[in-house]
C-alpha cells in the first residue's frame, strides 16, 4: 500500500520546484510502515487567465524590471493587502484546484510557494477533503511575506529562527510549527570524501584557493561583470565559473579565459554541486535560499552580490545577522574588495563555517519528509518536539 502525497508549486523561479524535488527524494527513501509516490503540480496549470502567466511575468520582470516586482512585493506584504489579493485571485483557481484535489486523491497536501496556502485551504474545503492534512514548507528567510503566515495549515515547516518568531507573532501556533530547515536536496548530506579527493576527482587545483560563482540555474543577472571583474583582480586565486543553462555566457567566457591573468573553469549546468561545494573554499552567489541553505550544510562561507528585491531581501538580512559571510551589493569592485579581504583572513572564514554549522539543521529534507510522512499516516500532526526550540537556543549564541 502507498500514501500519496501532491506538492504544490508555480514555476516562478527553480527554487520552489528545487525544494519539493529535495522533499520528494527524501520520501522515495521511506517504506516503513508505507511507500510514498508524489506528483509535483504547478498550480498556473490550472488557473485561469492571468495567473497562468505567472512564471512568464515573473521572469519578464526580473529580467528587465526588478525594482517594479519588489514594489509589488512589498504593496501585498500586508495581511488586509494580501485578503484582497486573495479575494482577486480565488474565482480564478478555486474550481480547477478542487478538481485537482478530487482526481488525484492525496493523503497530504504540501505548499511549497507563498501564494498556495490559501488557496490549498479553500480547494480543500470546496473538495470535501477537510480530512486530508496541508502542510506548508516555508522556502524564504528573514521577514518572510503575509502569504506564508497561513495558521489554519496544520502544519508550518519553517527554515530558520527567524522565521519561526515572525510565524508565532502572526498567530501560528507553536504545536504546528516546526523548525526543520531548509529543504535541500539529501544528496547534500550524502558526500564523500576529503576536500582534496575532491578536487582530484572534479580536476580542480590543490594549491589555490578555489572561489566559485554562480546566478542560480539560469545563469543571468551580474555574474559575467563579477566574474569580468574578480579574473582581473590578480588575487591568488583559481575561479569556477557555474553558467547554468545560460550556454552565451559559458561560451562567452570559455573564449575569454584564455586572456584573463585568473585561472578559470567554466561549466554549464552540472548536478555534482553537492561536490563542487564541498571542494571549494568561497561561494560568490545571489541570495537565493536554496543555495544559501546548501552552503550552510556545506559550511561554505558566502559573499553575497546581488538580490531579487522584496522576496529575496530576507535572505541578505539572514547570511549578514548570522554572520554567514560577507555582503556586497554595490558593485563589482565592492565583491572584489570583499573576496579580498575573505581569503586574506582564515580565522574569519573559519569561524563563518562554525555559524554556518549551528545555523544549519542537518538532514533538513529527511526530516521534513518524516514528518510528512508521520502526518499522512496518523492524519494530524504529532506532539510538539523539543526540536525547535533547541534550534533557537542554538542560534542565539550567535
Amino acid at each position: 500500500m502507498t500514501k500519496r502525497a501532491l506538492f504544490l508549486i508555480s514555476d516562478t523561479g527553480g527554487g520552489h520546484r528545487s525544494a519539493s524535488n529535495a522533499i520528494a527524494a527524501a520520501l522515495d527513501e521511506i517504506q516503513e510502515p508505507f511507500a510514498f509516490e508524489h506528483r509535483i503540480e504547478d498550480v498556473a496549470a490550472h488557473c485561469a487567465f492571468p495567473l497562468t502567466q505567472l512564471g512568464l511575468g515573473y521572469s519578464m520582470a526580473l529580467r528587465y524590471a526588478p525594482p517594479v516586482y519588489g514594489a509589488l512585493y512589498y504593496a501585498t506584504n500586508g495581511r488586509r493587502r494580501y485578503r484582497a489579493l486573495v479575494r482577486f485571485c480565488e474565482p480564478l483557481y478555486r474550481e480547477r484546484l478542487r478538481d485537482l484535489f478530487i482526481s488525484y486523491q492525496p493523503d497530504v497536501i504540501v505548499s511549497v510557494h507563498p501564494l498556495l496556502n490559501h488557496a490549498a485551504l479553500r480547494a480543500r474545503a470546496d473538495a470535501e477533503m477537510q480530512h486530508v492534512p496541508i502542510v506548508t514548507v516555508i522556502t524564504d528567510l528573514g521577514k518572510v511575506h503575509e502569504s506564508w503566515l497561513t495558521p489554519e495549515a496544520d502544519a508550518v515547516v519553517v527554515p530558520a529562527r527567524e522565521v519561526y518568531e515572525r510565524a508565532l507573532s502572526r498567530g501560528i501556533s507553536p504545536s504546528r510549527l516546526r523548525l526543520l530547515g531548509q529543504p535541500i536536496h539529501p544528496k547534500f548530506d550524502d558526500v564523500d570524501g576529503t576536500k582534496e579527493q575532491l578536487r582530484n576527482a572534479l580536476g580542480l587545483p590543490q594549491d589555490r584557493l578555489v572561489v566559485m560563482l554562480m546566478a542560480g540555474g539560469e545563469g543571468g543577472g551580474k555574474l559575467l561583470p563579477t566574474t569580468l571583474a574578480l579574473a582581473r583582480a590578480r588575487l591568488p586565486i583559481h575561479l569556477l565559473v557555474v553558467c547554468g543553462r545560460n550556454e552565451p555566457l559559458r561560451q562567452k567566457l570559455d573564449e575569454a579565459s584564455a586572456l584573463l591573468p585568473t585561472p578559470m573553469t567554466v561549466l554549464g549546468f552540472t548536478d555534482k554541486i553537492p561536490e563542487y561545494f564541498r571542494a571549494v573554499d568561497l561561494l560568490v552567489t545571489k541570495a537565493g535560499p536554496g543555495t544559501l541553505a546548501e552552503a550552510n550544510a556545506a559550511q561554505l562561507p558566502v559573499v553575497v552580490y546581488d538580490y531579487v528585491p522584496g522576496q529575496e531581501r530576507g535572505n541578505v538580512d539572514f547570511v549578514r545577522h548570522n554572520g554567514l559571510g560577507a555582503v556586497a551589493l554595490h558593485g563589482a569592485g565592492e565583491v572584489v574588495q570583499a573576496v579580498r579581504n575573505m581569503i586574506r583572513t582564515p580565522e574569519r572564514l573559519a569561524q563563518i563555517r562554525r555559524n554556518q554549522e549551528i545555523v544549519a539543521p542537518k538532514r533538513s529534507s529527511r526530516r521534513i519528509a518524516a514528518l510528512i510522512a508521520q502526518i499522512a499516516n496518523e492524519g494530524t500532526i504529532p506532539a510538539q518536539d523539543d526540536m525547535a526550540l533547541g534550534g533557537l537556543r542554538a542560534v542565539a549564541s550567535l
